[in-house]
């Protein structure tokens, strides 16, 4: 009563807008539990000893990572008492696919893991498990791991994989950064060479980057725009989950 014409606005305001609604309001109410959590979360994990940094997203810098580890093993591990080994990475001018080699257990697939976690983490606008980083922005994260066989589909292992592979490659995938690991490891190593190395010469010719394990070297040399790096041993002979550039 004391202001009407206030109240009047106000009701033709309800009448006119009667479904408005600001879209990123109600998803900030969903979203910031989800990255209150996840701060709490890297909070707990940096009591614990694990780093984490806010990745810049320089496309002009080269894309690199130091004291780069996976987030998942670190869990595991923290809880078991065990350590985590970091490694480094970079992209160089003109490099687009890391090819992983070395012996079995040495830390290939866990290194790709925590390579497709940092450019996850960087997209969602998170820290990253790692001491420094630099990360390029993809349009899309492609995966590829290795499963068992289906007694379901009757299909064979390398069938499968190459029907999980059909629409990765025939999709629009520019600019995506691409995470393969171990495949056709059931063909014969000539033909294993021939379709990693197509695979390769794809993803690099829709202008993709990423990083491709395998126990095959000759993938080492699939592309120029390829760089070779391996998983090493100590002096022992013991796996150390190290992962340098070495031909």
């Amino acid at each position: 009563k004391k202001r009407p014409a206030f109240f009047k606005e106000c009701s033709e305001f309800y009448k006119k807008y009667v479904d408005y609604v600001k879209e990123e309001y109600l998803l900030l109410a969903k979203e910031i539990v989800f990255y209150l959590s996840f701060y709490a979360f890297e909070n707990k994990m940096r009591s614990l000893g694990f780093a984490f940094a806010v990745p810049t997203t320089d496309g002009a810098q080269n894309m690199f990572a130091t004291g780069l580890y996976d987030l998942a093993l670190a869990c595991v591990n923290s809880a078991e008492g065990k350590e985590v080994t970091s490694n480094d990475m970079e992209y160089k001018a003109g490099e687009e696919f890391l090819v992983v080699t070395g012996p079995n257990q040495g830390g290939k697939t866990t290194f790709a893991r925590s390579l497709g976690q940092l450019v996850y983490f960087s997209k969602m606008g998170l820290d990253v498990p790692a001491l420094a980083a630099n990360v390029h922005i993809f349009t899309d994260i492609l995966t590829h791991f290795s499963v068992e066989e289906s007694i379901e589909t009757g299909r064979g292992k390398l069938q499968e994989e190459l029907m999980r592979l059909k629409p990765m490659m025939e999709e629009n995938c520019t600019n995506a950064f691409v995470v393969i690991n171990e495949l056709f490891t059931t063909a014969a190593n000539y033909d294993a060479i021939i379709m990693g190395q197509k695979v390769l010469q794809h993803f690099i010719g829709q202008n993709c980057r990423g990083i491709y394990v395998t126990h095959l070297k000759e993938l080492t040399e699939a592309h120029e725009k390829v760089v070779s790096m391996r998983a090493m041993l100590d002096e022992q002979g013991k796996q150390n989950h190290k992962i340098i550039r070495k031909e």
